[in-house]
């Protein structure tokens, strides 16, 4: 019987593109650089591809804040200090909490049957303010985050390290719901716990790597 639930933060229950759009047109804005739809996709790309690479400890978390905002000027003919936009943007994307459509309606349901925690690879000051900003915080028991120990999803050790932090709650009663096949679904089989992916683009995967797949949040009541 599932007691806890294991919730990804970003496009899972906040909608992370939208957020990184609009603190993008606002530090573009401070920057007097113009802003264009295309961006956008090219910011998620090179986002995307770096995350990537720090779940395959190819780079380190430093060293994507150091190199994201170069490589996208470059790919754009941008001239811009990369750095300070570094800056702006993880200063301004706290200040963005789009919430994915039915997030909010789901939390309130998975609160009234289980304990709710969050786990995020983003920064742990980040993730609180932004879970004020959209009002999920009061339903969450605890935000998991191990920024400070350098351990990132999919590590089997981030997910070991969640399990310590839920007890007396054990793993076969946990179940995770995250967006991320590497990161969240995959991280999740490692320990063991209940997974159910929440296919937000209508991929296709090869059968058999996750328990459960939705591609709509309210779609998750049918399950838990």
């Amino acid at each position: 019987m599932i007691k806890a639930v294991l919730l990804d933060v970003d496009n899972t229950l906040l909608d992370f593109n939208e957020s990184a759009k609009e603190t993008i047109k606002s530090a573009f804005s401070e920057l007097s650089i113009e802003y264009s739809a295309g961006i956008i996709d090219v910011f998620l790309r090179v986002n995307d591809s770096l995350w990537r690479r720090i779940e395959e400890k190819e780079i380190t978390r430093e060293e994507l804040h150091r190199t994201r905002w170069n490589i996208i000027f470059s790919e754009l003919g941008i001239n811009a200090d990369g750095q300070e936009m570094e800056r702006l943007f993880l200063s301004g994307l706290e200040n963005y909490a789009i919430p994915v459509d039915g997030a909010i309606d789901l939390v309130k349901y998975l609160a009234g049957k289980y304990k709710l925690y969050t786990a995020s690879n983003a920064p742990y000051a980040q993730q609180v303010k932004r879970l004020t900003l959209s009002g999920i915080i009061p339903y969450i028991e605890k935000i998991l985050n191990f920024e400070e120990q350098g351990i990132n999803k999919p590590q089997k050790q981030f997910f070991s390290a969640c399990l310590k932090a839920m007890r007396p709650v054990q793993k076969e009663e946990i179940a995770i719901i995250g967006d991320s096949l590497s990161a969240d679904i995959a991280g999740g089989k490692s320990v063991g716990i209940t997974t159910v992916w929440f296919n937000r683009k209508g991929e296709k995967p090869e059968p058999g790597l996750c328990d459960y797949t939705v591609e709509r949040l309210s779609d998750i009541k049918n399950i838990l």
